[in-house]
């Protein structure tokens, strides 16, 4: 087997929000299994081959790769005219489509994964030429992109939503038949993804969940021990800090932080006014910079690592309305086994239990779950602990690393994986 990654670009540390953590892990472990062949890499944004080994520099300024960037005006009405046509995908890899191609022969690959939704349009061409083809999705693109139409602050970005949910669902109909198989985050994103595509169509999906490399996520209370004895582990669970960890360019995660900071946190502080909201994360359009109260409320824009954050917060509060996939930012605060408080949407696909690992709660009684755990820090501890053995067993690179090895070796298959809706 000799297997290439088509990537939107590739990742390497400061790691910013769950897009960037998902292909952080997909580079990771694919090139474990490509063993001593190796992993050959196209990263998109720089337009060619990239070595995992030497990086190009990661600069968390640097604009994003868009998968597709909507036209405006005429151009906007031409694509919708064009979406009439059904064969029709919207092309977005067309300055280097034809290079990618040559170098995939060059290389003499066999199995090929493609990042949805940037690189997915290459999937019936891959297959033509005879290649086993996986596409990696983060979301199901076309629905989020419906629900952030939903949030957007002007005709025109909801507008520009739409038209990324016209391009996504036809592509998603499209190419995703052709691939070997569909990986999808948990198994309601199966079930979503089904139903855009349609009943009929001969779609192979798997769940791959988000996981986490449980080597780079050392619990707090084990660092401190080592450190300084129990008096240092005490010290380090006194603090009252909520933190929010997140990637603020994106709707929902803003919608979040209003929320915590307008109408949360000052109920919280009626009944413990020591508590402080900490907003962690790139805000790359300042949608959250205006929320700025200190000591209250805290916003530190790009970090170079959120992991210290997360480490010193007595609650993650993830109070999320709209998204799909899973989130990471919970993964992570269990890892470092911090209490969480989320809603039914924020838990979705994941297999947290209320009152176990999480609590689970609509955002009106958010105030209320993070005062009882700012108050009773043995309960706190004790679903933080709890969390962090939930990701172990299924949500580590140790528990994910032989389900991706079953997918690779298992390629060409016609069966459906991952469960029926």
């Amino acid at each position: 087997m000799r297997l290439a990654l088509i990537a939107p670009w590739v990742v390497a540390p400061p790691i910013i929000g769950g897009l960037q953590i998902r292909f952080y892990q997909l580079q990771s472990l694919l090139a474990r299994l490509a063993g001593a062949q190796g992993l050959a890499v196209w990263d998109l944004r720089e337009g060619g081959p990239v070595s995992l080994e030497e990086p190009p520099l990661s600069d968390p300024r640097r604009p994003e790769l868009a998968a597709f960037v909507p036209p405006h005006g005429v151009r906007a009405l031409g694509l919708r005219l064009c979406h009439l046509w059904p064969g029709y995908v919207a092309p977005s890899l067309a300055d280097q489509r034809r290079r990618l191609l040559d170098w995939l022969a060059q290389q003499q690959v066999t199995h090929v994964v493609l990042v949805h939704p940037y690189a997915s349009e290459l999937a019936p061409v891959l297959k033509r030429r005879g290649l086993h083809v996986f596409i990696d999705c983060h979301n199901v693109e076309s629905e989020l992109a419906l629900q952030l139409a939903e949030l957007a602050g002007s005709a025109r970005e909801a507008e520009e939503a739409r038209l990324r949910h016209l391009v996504f669902r036809r592509r998603e109909r499209r190419c995703f038949p052709a691939a070997d198989e569909v990986w999808l985050p948990s198994e309601e994103d199966v079930c979503r993804q089904q139903q855009v595509c349609g009943a009929g169509a001969e779609l192979r999906l798997r769940v791959v969940p988000n996981a986490l490399d449980l080597r780079q996520y050392e619990p707090p209370r084990a660092l401190e021990a080592a450190r300084a004895g129990a008096e240092a582990e005490s010290e380090a669970e006194e603090t009252l800090d909520i933190v929010y960890p997140a990637e603020f360019g994106y709707g929902p995660n803003v919608e979040a932080a209003v929320l915590l900071s307008e109408r949360i946190l000052p109920a919280v502080r009626r009944r413990c006014p020591r508590a402080r909201l900490v907003l962690v994360g790139r805000d790359r359009y300042g949608l959250v910079a205006c929320l700025r109260r200190e000591p209250e409320v805290v916003v530190t824009d790009t970090v170079p690592d959120v992991r210290p954050y997360l480490a010193r917060a007595a609650v993650v509060p993830v109070p999320l309305r709209h998204g799909s996939g899973t989130r990471y930012k919970i993964l992570e605060a269990l890892a470092l086994e911090r209490a969480v408080v989320t809603t039914p949407r924020g838990a979705e696909g994941l297999a947290l239990r209320d009152g176990e690992h999480v609590l689970v709660r609509e955002p009106g009684d958010f105030d209320e779950a993070i005062v009882t755990l700012l108050r009773d820090r043995q309960l706190a501890r004790q679903l933080g602990r709890n969390g962090r053995r939930l990701v172990e067993a299924r949500y580590s690179w140790e528990a994910l690393e032989p389900l991706l090895r079953a997918a690779l070796e298992e390629s060409g298959r016609t069966s459906r994986q991952g469960g029926a809706c």
